[in-house]
This record gives structure tokens, C-alpha cells and sequence, in this order.
């Protein structure tokens, strides 16, 4: 699965940021069709990825592009205004809609929906000789979770691993 683009547009579905999109020219019909409907508001960053996935959250707003097979996925207004959640002190609270997945030497091993605080999310530490990290994100699903890499300033989606068992599995 791969993030195609990363596009910006306002409340009337015009793309804010045409110089920077990299693969997506024009607005394919089923986004401007939604801004007619009542509660869609189109204002915001959105992600498109290269293909067809559910979504099970319902902090995020997606819609699904049949014709070319890929996914929209609006990202919450409060993660953006947060910078992604890049720059953040302990004593920071979580947005709603943000989680965080823990990392057990660098594997996915879980995720913890909906954070109380930052503090719950600085994991970072060695135990038992293992080197544990949260990463704060967005759950897409049971399977994909999607973070904010900021030595690239890129969104990466990683496939999540709940069931991972160190003695089954090598590093």
C-alpha cells in the first residue's frame, strides 16, 4: 500500500495546494458530488493511498474512488492543527481520534485506541533487552495504522502486527 498524494482543499472542494500534488491532477466527481450533501465538509488534508481499504474508526472520514481503486482519507482537523502531533511536551493531551502504536524493537506489537494523554504515549525504553516506542497516529483499521515521520516529513502506513509473539517470531 502505498500514499499517493496529500492535498489540501477548502470548503467548496478546490485544491489549495496544486503546485505540490505529485500524482492527483483533478478532483475525481465523487468529492464534489459530496459537498452537496449535509454534514460532508470537504475542508482539510486529505491522504489518498493506492488502494481500496475499510476503514473501522470513527474519528476519520473516507470515501472510496471505484473507478481508479483508491482511498480518500480525511485526516481529523485537530492532528493537522497539531502539527501531527510531531512537537509535543509530556504534559500534552491526546486529540481525540489520535492513538498510539507501540513498537517492540522496532515491530508493531499493539495499539493502544485513543490515548489519554502524552504521557501514556512517550513510550520509550529498554526492558528485558527489548527497546520499546509509541508512535502516535491514527488507526485505520485492525491492521494499518498511520503516522507522521518527521526526519522526512512523510505519513507512512504500517501494517500492524497485534498478534506478534517474540519466541515465534525473529528479529
Amino acid at each position: 500500500m502505498k500514499i499517493i498524494d496529500l492535498l489540501e482543499l477548502d470548503e467548496n472542494a478546490e485544491v489549495l495546494n496544486k503546485k505540490d500534488l505529485k500524482e492527483i491532477k483533478e478532483l475525481p466527481a465523487f468529492i464534489i458530488s459530496q459537498k452537496q450533501k449535509e454534514k460532508f465538509s470537504s475542508a482539510g488534508q486529505w491522504l489518498v493511498l493506492d488502494e481500496l481499504l475499510e476503514i473501522d474508526n470513527k474519528y476519520v472520514v473516507y470515501l472510496h474512488d471505484e473507478e481508479k481503486e483508491n482511498t480518500w482519507i480525511k485526516l481529523p482537523a485537530n492532528y493537522v492543527e497539531e502539527d501531527y502531533m510531531v512537537d509535543y511536551q509530556a504534559e500534552d493531551k491526546c486529540p481525540l481520534g489520535i492513538d498510539v502504536l507501540i513498537k517492540e524493537d522496532g515491530y508493531p506489537i499493539g495499539v493502544i485506541k485513543g490515548c489519554d494523554s502524552i504521557q501514556q504515549a512517550k513510550v520509550d525504553n529498554n526492558l528485558d533487552g527489548h527497546r520499546y516506542k509509541g508512535e502516535l497516529g491514527i488507526t485505520l483499521n485492525d491492521k494499518y495504522f498511520l503516522t507522521y515521520k518527521k526526519d522526512n516529513e512523510e505519513f507512512k502506513v504500517v501494517k500492524t502486527n497485534v498478534d506478534w509473539d517474540r519466541g515465534k517470531h525473529t528479529i
